[in-house]
């Protein structure tokens, strides 16, 4: 192997490290990212777009090496390399072992899946690739919601379940805006209709965590699984651009001469009739 090839592996390894980096980033982001949910605030949407960043950087980068990085033991001891950094960026625990694992695992079924789609094609794309990356993009999606469970429910495990006061002057606001006026009967008065939003409020204040309490455990799962309802569309809809990102990638490489195109001989099977 010359050692322009080495260098080249380097590289293309350093920059999926990067991007697992960046990915275990998001993840620490993410395990906080319940305070900014209930409501919904612009911080919020801000980590959205990381997140997003995050997929894009993982998609394309992991693409690259699932290319190019040959044999595929290379590709491996790359993602390998990125799901280190993803565990030493997001937190030093059990749980980002675990997850840092399935990082693993996951880029390595992805690496093989891209290897079986190329070879079963005559003429290389990145679009050919399409299934492998949606794969991959969805359990990253997942793993972020795994971080969001763990976060809330360290938090829930700590202090105990509370709603916060943004969150309860936003329920009464909003129950007051488009709620109440269609429980209360017509002839309802101004005083009545307000007491009636003093006991909502007194209600979310003091009594609810009380009966909240023996369902503690399942208000996390139900946040990451709303969440990951949400995102999962949202990684659907930007499916394309890292293969976009991709084909603009190899058309420079190859301009370039980082990389060559390489005719192979191959044996094709095909039926008939004898």
């Amino acid at each position: 192997m010359s050692v322009a090839r080495i260098i080249k592996i380097v590289v293309f390894g350093a920059l999926l490290a990067g991007a697992g980096c960046f990915f275990g980033l998001v993840l620490r982001w993410a395990g906080d990212g319940w305070e900014h949910l209930i409501p919904p605030t612009w911080d919020a949407l801000y980590l959205g777009i990381w997140f997003l960043g995050a997929l894009l950087a993982v998609a394309v980068t992991g693409g690259l090496v699932a290319v190019l990085l040959r044999p595929f033991w290379v590709a491996a001891v790359a993602f390998a390399v990125s799901a280190l950094a993803v565990f030493l960026t997001w937190e030093i625990s059990v749980v980002s072992i675990v997850v840092a694992v399935i990082y693993l695992l996951m880029g390595v079924v992805y690496v093989a899946g891209v290897r079986r789609e190329i070879e079963n094609r005559i003429r290389f794309s990145v679009w050919h690739i399409m299934r492998s990356q949606l794969i991959l993009l969805v359990m990253l999606t997942a793993l972020a919601c795994t971080s969001l469970y763990f976060g809330y429910s360290a938090e829930i495990e700590r202090v105990g379940f509370s709603i916060p006061e943004e969150t309860v002057d936003w329920v009464v606001e909003t129950a007051d805006e488009h709620i109440i006026d269609r429980i209360l009967p017509d002839e309802t008065t101004p005083e009545e209709r307000q007491d009636a939003l003093e006991e909502l409020r007194d209600y979310l204040e003091d009594d609810i965590e009380s009966d909240i309490q023996p369902y503690e455990g399942y208000i996390p799962v139900g946040l990451a699984a709303i969440v990951f309802g949400v995102l999962t569309p949202a990684t659907f809809i930007i499916s394309w651009i890292p293969l976009l990102i991709l084909s603009l990638a190899f058309l420079i490489l190859i301009r370039f001469g980082v990389v060559k195109k390489v005719a192979k001989a191959v044996e094709v099977i095909r039926l008939s009739i004898e």
